[in-house]
């Protein structure tokens, strides 16, 4: 077995242009938080509803005993929300506390995430501040979050394949997934799961290819902490966790000595414990209360088929290839406005090419995709699982679980790139690949944000009329000034980024990697 793998320190120009990245995909999240209208994101009102009832001292209720505040569901409205000057106080929408009986299925999380964003609304004294001049704060709170993402990605790429330009075009095509654009930017429990997602790959990549520092395992295991903090959710990560422990390189002392298996099985366990020890507690009460770590806020409904007739396999297996394409890359507003099928079908299409290709390549590191692969497939089969008893019971196939491959977006882009790595072996290829995500990303997000518009102000006609933009301006919670400036910093930021990421890429200064079989270096910090 070789050493740890080392990649030789990042230059200024590979830092300059991962900042560069960064600050546009930040830029384009503030974007589609001050363009798209307010509650009108994935579940957003129920995340709202479910912080204004810690902002109103409400505790936290059992699972499926939450219930949206009336208030708030009179300002939710569907086709067209109040304008500007109709949107009363955080106060106002609150009133009596009179709620409705929809129930919010917020109330199956742990109240982390709603807390942390009922704190920011009380520093800010929300009380007697316009209700969507909130939501909109709340939501620069997850764009904040989502910050650390690009970075995240490059960082697991970079430690995975050793190859700088690689590692920044794989953080550049975060800019051409627009779903994640959108919940990023929402005020959604899912964020952190997201963040707490990437940090777990990066971490796990590091231990997997000879980081063999505690510390290091201590972080993986608080990153996994995060997750699971927040939403069940973050017990996604668990199982690539272990494996990339169990599968990653020990220092040759231990190998020598015979002690592998209970070096492995120790720092498994150090993985485990800190979840366990933080957040465990939570889920095991659920599962005493209710039989279930996470129990469904709904009651439950079943509904017997008809006599000689069974579920269809090819009809769901069509549904849920669409709805998971659909909601991973681009199912606008609440899951109802789609990207263009040629966009998600040929995006979808070529990523599992790649894989598949790569799979039966000699030259792919087939060992690391593996490893790293567990992570979204062990998301895949949670969600088909969930999915396929849902429609034996219910009759009918609703998939937007798209999201749940959000946490494992990192090691997604990993394998990805370790697959075009191996398979493309030309430089200029490989170069014209980079380019391509250059040209890409931006048309999908302009058109994704043109979707967005036109969706939600002009009636899904692609078209930019008076109405419209008057629709547009009234629903501003900071006005037209702030989008202005928005836009303004977007491609002030964006563009001249593109170029010189456009020029980096063909630059024939690859950094130099230092030779794998090098004698083990103890430090981790390479």
């Amino acid at each position: 077995m070789t050493g740890p793998r080392r990649v030789g320190r990042a230059t200024r120009s590979e830092l300059l242009a991962l900042a560069g990245v960064s600050a546009t995909f930040v830029l384009l999240l503030a974007t589609w938080a001050a363009v798209n209208p307010p509650l009108q994101g994935p579940e957003e009102a129920a995340n709202v509803d479910a912080v204004l009832h810690l902002l109103a001292g409400r505790p936290w209720p059992a699972t499926g005993h939450l219930h949206f505040f009336q208030g708030l569901l009179a300002q939710d409205v569907a086709v067209r929300l109040p304008p500007v000057s109709e949107r009363g106080s955080i106060a106002a929408i609150i009133g009596d506390g009179t709620e409705d009986a929809l129930r919010n299925p917020m109330s199956q999380h742990p109240p982390t995430f709603f807390a942390v964003q009922a704190a920011v609304a009380l520093a800010l004294d929300a009380g007697s501040r316009r209700w969507d001049h909130v939501v909109l704060v709340m939501r620069l709170v997850d764009v904040l979050v989502m910050a650390p993402l690009p970075a995240l990605v490059w960082a697991s790429v970079r430690r995975a394949t050793r190859s700088p330009r690689l590692a920044v075009a794989a953080a550049a095509v975060l800019l051409a997934v627009p779903q994640m654009a959108q919940v990023g930017s929402s005020v959604s429990v899912w964020v952190p799961v997201i963040v707490a997602g990437a940090l777990s790959t990066w971490l796990a990549v590091r231990v997997f290819t000879g980081d063999r520092s505690w510390w290091t395992l201590l972080a993986l295991g608080g990153s996994v902490a995060v997750g699971t903090a927040v939403s069940a959710a973050g017990f996604l990560a668990v199982p690539f966790a272990l494996v990339a422990v169990l599968a990653g390189q020990l220092a040759p002392a231990a190998a020598r000595s015979g002690r592998d298996v209970l070096v492995r099985v120790g720092r498994c366990l150090v993985v485990l414990l800190v979840p366990a020890v933080t957040t465990g507690w939570w889920y095991a009460r659920q599962f005493v209360r209710t039989g279930s770590p996470q129990p469904d806020p709904y009651p439950p409904v079943r509904q017997p088929r008809p006599a000689g007739q069974g579920p269809d396999v090819v009809q769901f297996a069509g549904a849920f290839w669409n709805g998971m394409s659909d909601s991973f890359l681009g199912l606008l507003g609440r899951y109802q406005w789609p990207l263009s099928p040629v966009i998600v079908d040929t995006a979808t299409v070529v990523a599992l090419a790649a894989l598949v290709w790569a799979g039966a390549s000699r030259r792919v590191d087939r060992r690391t995709m593996l490893v790293v692969g567990l992570f979204p497939v062990t998301v895949l089969v949670v969600v088909l699982a969930r999915d396929w008893a849902t429609y034996v019971g219910h009759l009918g196939i609703t998939v937007t679980q798209g999201r749940f491959l959000f946490p494992a977006v990192a090691a997604l882009l990993v394998v990805e790139a370790i697959a075009w790595r191996g398979l493309v072996v030309r430089r200029t290829v490989r170069v014209r690949l980079a380019r391509a995500v250059l040209l890409v990303a931006p048309v999908v997000a302009v058109a994704a944000l043109g979707l967005l518009y036109s969706a939600s102000f002009e009636g899904l006609q692609f078209r930019v009329s008076a109405a419209g933009r008057q629709a547009l301006w009234t629903s501003l919670p900071a006005g037209r000034g702030a989008l202005a400036v928005l836009a303004g910093l977007l491609a002030v930021v964006g563009l001249p980024t593109a170029v010189a990421l456009w020029r980096w890429f063909g630059r024939d200064d690859t950094v130099r990697t230092v030779p794998a079989r090098l004698p083990a270096d103890r430090r981790t910090d390479h």
